[in-house]
């Protein structure tokens, strides 16, 4: 027997998500089993006061439509013994215990099934209603299996029996209102009573009985390898996903491209998925129509076959069996079916392969959807075991066109030719879809590159960008929003790049400005003195006390002479502003050479060092970074002039990640901090945001240039200078990148 095409899908499925499934002890199983006996008894109790109830009522029209209420409970009603009223026709007759005790649940033994009934008494009809649990068939093979029916779960080796004893391999099965029922045999076998004897020499039941197994053809391979590689495919992109969603911490750190791949990716396969299904359902379903449309008018040439054999004929009995028999069996030869008929009271009585209702596989009674339908020809699904079958149902009328029975034309290769006619459309349509598939995920790919890539290269050029710079523009060829999200930043770097430049003409104009004003400043201080002194040189001169007053006045103008050399110095170095060449320098070792050398300043200020004497590389100038280190120690020195105990102190340490006080310090290197620590006065709170600004001063002496260049020198080589400062003293933080 062929299965359902997405029965392998669904296997690989749930055995890579759930694994193997263990097994329950049968003590286990058999509670179970019991529970859901329980259930299914007080579902059919309420089923059956539904069904006396409307006989009662005499509401016979809502009969038809109580045939398919319950699928796994089934209804009898006897009049005199006589069946008049049936729910299900699968039960194959043996005997049925109605002269027993009603009202009470006993269990019962069909041909093919075995399970529980309970008899109801009703003025004088006998509703028998049944609970199926486990089928027993007498001919068994891989479609006439003996499990349980559902909703009960056994293992099939299993059997039921009337026996109760001490036996360990019995487990009791009570009714819901605790009478023994049957028991559950752990050991049992059932036996195959007639086996690979029976030989039914038929075109349709050959199928349910063949004992040998159908060898597997190349589309099943194909299908399952196509089948493997969709679902390998797929979970290559939930783990893809997988992987970037923990790596980027979340879809909110994912990049425009990842996001869009992340939501494209799967409408893309479900569009495919769905259109799949729908594709399959599709097939399914013509081959559905245009096998009931064959079968209905393979039946109406055997209903005309038929009518003219027994064209006389007003009723069928037991007495046409024989030779509607042989009738039944040379049609089916040549219309290549099985045929059955059956009475006016839907009692078989005739076929071509009377075999299999002796065998007690089929019910010798019609389906009641048929005999209590007012159609006059009805195409249904049927099912034997595993077997599911169209079955075509027609009138048998005789020459006068009177009805005098029911003609059955099974088609139990139904279910196989539709699977295999959809497996052949599939092993053709899926290598169309996979192609399909990995298209999609390259355009999705595409896609999102493309939209990605223009708004990345903006990121890139504003990250890059420089004031005073050009901006460079970004091209892109497309008029839609991303194209005027560019057209707009291409205007804000033409805009930025002439504001850029009036800017900076404005600022070279007030800096020459300011440093006139400066510079005229700082040169007038020292004149002034100057010129004092050489008055008073003039008056002085000829007196008798000159010399001496001269000599005086010397070292005053020497010393006035030195501070305005030392102004042009610091502002021809900050007119320089020196290049920054950053490369791979032992800072430790500079530190450390610098602190030995400034331990020996005239304000005997201790400095202290807590760190490494050399071996920490770092990205900085070599030359320039020991001009950073004096500038900070010199305003350090001359903060503590004043005061008694002066201490500074230096470390030398690497930032840890939860430690930093500069939060924009890149996460992608390793960071060294040099702080220099000072016990003095600390810097005024008026003055905090002007300490790194050009010619700015709290002291009477220097040009208020050192700090300004040492923050050019150390962000020139991508590091960051900070400070901190309180009454107790200031602390300057250098960070450099460590190598």
């Amino acid at each position: 027997m062929r299965r359902n095409i997405f029965t392998y899908p669904i296997i690989v499925l749930v055995l890579l998500l759930c694994g193997f499934v263990s097994c329950s002890t049968p003590d286990g199983i058999a509670l179970d089993i019991e529970k859901r006996l329980h259930e299914q008894q007080l579902k059919a109790n309420q089923l059956t006061e539904q069904l006396c109830q409307i006989i009662e009522d005499k509401k016979y029209d809502s009969l038809p439509n109580f045939v398919s209420v319950a699928e796994d409970i089934h209804f009898y009603v006897f009049h005199d013994y006589h069946l008049v009223y049936w729910t299900d026709s699968w039960l194959s007759e043996r005997y049925v215990p109605l002269n027993k005790e009603v009202n009470n649940w006993q269990f019962m033994e069909w041909n093919n099934a075995q399970g529980v009934g309970k008899c109801t008494q009703l003025g004088d009809l006998l509703v028998l209603t049944v609970i199926p649990v486990k089928y027993n068939y007498c001919v068994t093979n891989e479609n006439l299996e003996n499990g349980f029916i559902l909703p009960f779960e056994g293992e099939k080796e299993w059997s039921l029996t009337s026996r109760r004893g001490s036996d360990a391999n019995l487990y009791p099965i009570h009714s819901v209102t605790g009478e023994y029922l049957f028991s559950v045999d752990f050991e049992g076998t059932q036996e195959n009573r007639l086996g690979d004897e029976v030989v039914i020499d038929n075109f349709s039941y050959q199928a349910v009985l063949a004992s040998e197994k159908h060898d597997e053809n190349s589309s099943r391979n194909k299908l399952l390898m196509y089948y493997g590689l969709t679902l390998a495919l797929i979970f290559v992109l939930i783990a893809s996903a997988l992987y970037h969603l923990i790596r980027n911490r979340g879809v909110r750190n994912l990049n425009l491209a990842g996001r869009l791949q992340l939501i494209l990716t799967p409408v893309m396969l479900l569009a495919l998925a769905s259109t799949f299904i729908l594709s399959v359902g599709h097939i399914r379903k013509v081959f559905i129509d245009r096998q009931q449309s064959q079968l209905q008018e393979k039946a109406n040439y055997i209903q005309k076959m038929l009518q003219n054999l027994y064209f006389w004929d007003y009723e069928l009995n037991s007495t046409h069996h024989t030779a509607l028999n042989v009738d039944l069996r040379d049609l089916s030869f040549e219309f290549e079916t099985d045929i059955h008929v059956y009475d006016m009271s839907g009692q078989l009585v005739g076929s071509s392969c009377p075999q299999i209702f002796d065998l007690g596989v089929v019910s010798s009674r019609i389906a009641p959807e048929v005999y209590f339908s007012e159609e006059d020809q009805l195409v249904r699904h049927e099912q034997i075991g595993n077997v599911r079958y169209l079955a075509a149902y027609t009138e048998f009328v005789n020459g006068n066109y009177d009805k005098i029975g029911y003609i059955a034309i099974p088609s139990f290769i139904s279910e196989e030719e539709m699977s295999a006619d959809v497996e052949q459309f599939v092993v053709r349509l899926l290598p169309l879809y996979i192609v399909l598939l990995l298209i999609s995920i390259l355009v999705v790919w595409l896609v999102a590159r493309r939209v990605s890539a223009p708004l990345k290269t903006i990121g890139t050029q504003l990250k890059n960008y420089r004031l005073g710079e050009k901006g460079q523009h970004v091209s892109y060829s497309y008029h839609d929003e991303v194209g005027d999200l560019i057209q707009h930043y291409n205007e804000m770097m033409d805009a930025l790049a002439e504001s850029t430049q009036r800017l900076a003409r404005s600022e070279r104009e007030g800096a020459w400005r300011t440093m006139a004003r400066q510079v005229a400043h700082e040169i007038n201080n020292p004149l002034t003195p100057m010129k004092l002194t050489l008055q008073q040189l003039q008056r002085r001169k000829g007196t008798e006390n000159f010399d001496e007053y001269f000599d005086r006045s010397t070292e005053l103008l020497i010393e006035q002479i030195e501070t305005l050399g030392y102004i042009a110095q610091s502002f021809s170095s900050f007119a320089k502003m020196p290049e920054v060449n950053p490369t791979e320098v032992d800072v430790a070792k500079k530190l450390y050479a610098f602190i030995l050398l400034m331990r020996n300043n005239d304000a005997k200020v201790p400095i202290r060092y807590v760190g490494p004497e050399y071996g920490v590389n770092v990205e900085t100038d070599a030359e320039l970074i020991t001009q950073v280190f004096t500038n900070i120690v010199r305003n350090a020195l001359q903060a503590m002039e004043s005061i008694d105990g002066g201490d500074i102190i230096i470390v030398l340490k690497q930032v840890q990640e939860n430690q930093r006080l500069v939060k924009d310090l890149s996460e992608q290197h390793q960071w060294m901090e040099i702080s220099i620590s000072d016990n003095g006065p600390g810097i005024p709170d008026d003055v905090v945001n002007k300490v790194f600004i050009p010619n700015f001063t709290t002291k009477n002496t220097g040009a208020g240039l050192g700090l300004a260049i040492s923050k050019n020198i150390v962000e020139g080589c991508g590091g960051k200078i900070t400070f901190q400062t309180s009454e107790k003293g200031t602390t300057f933080f250098v960070y450099l990148k460590k190598k």
